[in-house]
């Protein structure tokens, strides 16, 4: 893990940034590419402890349920264009995802 030195002083902003929760190169072999499969270490982006998502269980739910219909309904599916992503301050979602069949 990285640390870095800073003396904050009173009155300073403070900007958590969770973009690259499930990014991080020090993670995850090939950081940037996208892969609904990736496994390993697990992802954070719900968080954790007292800050863990309240929608989680039903955003898991939902891709367990949606994503095999999904796959068996298009089999050949597949990525047409790379991946753009968001550039908001706070999330680091999709923007756009093109597929084709």
């Amino acid at each position: 893990m990285r640390v870095f030195d800073h003396d904050f002083k009173r009155g300073d902003s403070v900007g958590l940034m969770l973009a690259a929760a499930n990014r991080d190169p020090e993670r995850y072999e090939n950081p940037n590419q996208f892969d609904v499969a990736r496994g390993g270490v697990g992802q954070l982006g719900f968080g954790a402890g007292l800050h863990f998502c309240i929608g989680a269980p039903l955003a898991r739910l939902e891709m367990a349920i949606a994503l095999p219909i999904l796959f068996e309904r298009f089999p050949d599916l597949e990525i047409s264009e790379q991946p753009v992503y968001a550039n908001r301050y706070h999330f680091h979602g999709l923007e756009k995802l093109m597929v084709q069949v």
